[in-house]
């Protein structure tokens, strides 16, 4: 069969500046994961932090792609740049928004279609023969967007419904449209347009570049240190042991114990999914292969977000919201070193919560619960890759101080006694756990620890 190849030879960018657009789009993705992950704990919707958690890992795995590229380009894996200072000054003042709406129009109906829009446009100015793995990339990266576009575009029709709302939604788009224009947009170039039909187009190349050198502008994002996430109606949270008398369930391992279990635990996904996206946006000075597997992690979270909703409701007959979260976590999150904030939640809980799911399991199985079983079961092997996250970057970051790692272990296990305290108020007996037997995973021990003392807490 005789093989038909239309494609030409030439394209738009050199090497160089295929690199340099490529950078500059890094940075863009970059941004979002940041922004959208540090926006995750003050957003109420428990059905928008979940997608956020989607959306975060998307734009992580986007910008580990474009690294792998610009590697391939003979550029740094991990080179991103803004175009121009005035493009970053746009990104923080996306960042400092504190409107929900506000927040969706600059991501969904501004930034995100214009990142779209250049991928397709960069696929198709390129050489489509010598620089195929960009072309294939871009077209890939543009599809993504366009889903989060559709998906942003629906939350914000049924967000913004009145005529009033609507006019809002379009002057903020408006404005930080014009800011888009005015700092040349993504790549510094201006919003490029696709050739025309004529011959003669081709010919145009893309504009030299402004070198920048490495003093260019630079923000920091810092979120707000609550008590506790932002969550809607009808969930609360509180402090008072005897709040949570609710989840006493009559027969242990009943349909009802289950549910409260299962309506505990809920919380524990919802603050996993915001102290992810926090960090994210907190640290970017992380390793970036750390900061992609705590993307990663926060997409899991979002996961669990829904099917442990989904269970509450669709197999246990619960309505949420009819009992407590707890304050005993989130404080931790607002910790100024990364490290505390993984020690307890991914080095003790997150085991912890191994076990206990483990248990959850057994027991549906004996009582015949063949969907709560798996729903455990499946929960239980995620958890296994959150509790190899925290051991192994805890691990690898103080390799070299073991004193750093044995600092991290005694502030946790002040904390897990802390935590312990609060549940065993008021019940007569002590806390399960004692302070000797309390476990990071990051710490080595002789011997196995299959049998070591587990919590009764559920949590991560």
């Amino acid at each position: 069969m005789p093989v038909v190849d239309r494609r030409e030879f030439g394209g738009r960018f050199s090497v160089k500046e295929n690199s340099q657009r490529l950078a500059n789009y890094r940075y863009l993705e970059v941004q979002l994961m940041e922004m959208i992950g540090g926006w995750s704990h003050t957003t109420p919707q428990l059905a928008f932090k979940a997608t956020f958690g989607y959306h975060v890992y998307d734009h992580a795995q986007a910008a580990n792609l474009l690294g792998e590229r610009l590697e391939q380009l003979r550029s740094g894996r991990y080179w991103e740049e803004p175009a121009t200072d005035d493009f970053a000054r746009l990104c923080e003042h996306v960042w400092k928004l504190d409107s929900l709406i506000d927040r969706l129009v600059a991501v969904y109906r501004v930034l995100e279609p214009h990142l779209v829009s250049t991928y397709a446009y960069h696929a198709d100015a390129t050489d489509p023969l010598t620089d195929t793995p960009t072309v294939r990339l871009l077209r890939q990266l543009a599809a993504m967007g366009q889903s989060h576009v559709v998906w942003g575009q629906a939350v914000l029709e049924s967000l913004a419904q009145s005529p009033a709302e609507r006019q809002r939604v379009l002057a903020v788009q408006a404005d930080i449209e014009g800011r888009l224009v005015a700092c040349g947009g993504v790549t510094g170039q201006g919003i490029e347009s696709h050739w025309l039909a004529f011959h003669s187009a081709k010919e145009e190349k893309a504009p030299q570049r402004v070198k920048r050198g490495k003093g260019g502008y630079r923000y920091v994002k810092r979120c707000p240190p609550l008590d506790h996430p932002v969550v809607e109606p009808p969930f609360w949270f509180s402090d008072k042991r005897e709040d949570f008398r609710v989840y006493q369930a009559q027969e242990p391992w009943s349909p009802e114990d289950f549910r409260h279990r299962f309506h505990q635990l809920l919380y524990g996904e919802v603050e996993t999914t915001d102290r992810m996206g926090k960090m994210l946006a907190e640290f970017p000075e992380l390793p970036w292969e750390m900061r992609l597997d705590l993307a990663h992690q926060m997409w899991d979270e979002a996961r669990h977000i829904e099917i442990v909703a989904k269970a509450v409701e669709d197999e246990l007959g619960g309505k949420l919201g009819y009992g407590p979260w707890t304050l005993l976590w989130w404080w931790m999150q607002n910790d100024p070193d990364p490290l505390k904030r993984l020690t307890v939640t991914n080095a003790w809980a997150e085991a912890n919560l191994m076990h206990t799911l483990r248990e959850w399991r057994t027991e549906a199985e004996k009582r015949g619960y063949t969907r709560i079983a798996e729903l455990a079961d499946y929960l239980q092997a995620d958890e296994r890759t959150h509790v190899k996250l925290g051991t192994d970057w805890i691990g690898r970051l103080t390799a070299d101080d073991p004193a750093r790692r044995e600092e991290l272990a005694a502030w946790g296990r002040t904390v897990v006694e802390r935590m312990e305290a609060f549940w065993a108020s008021g019940n007569g007996h002590r806390p399960r756990v004692e302070p000797a037997e309390i476990h990071f995973t990051f710490l080595k021990t002789k011997g196995d620890r299959a049998d070591a003392p587990r919590s009764a807490i559920i949590g991560e």
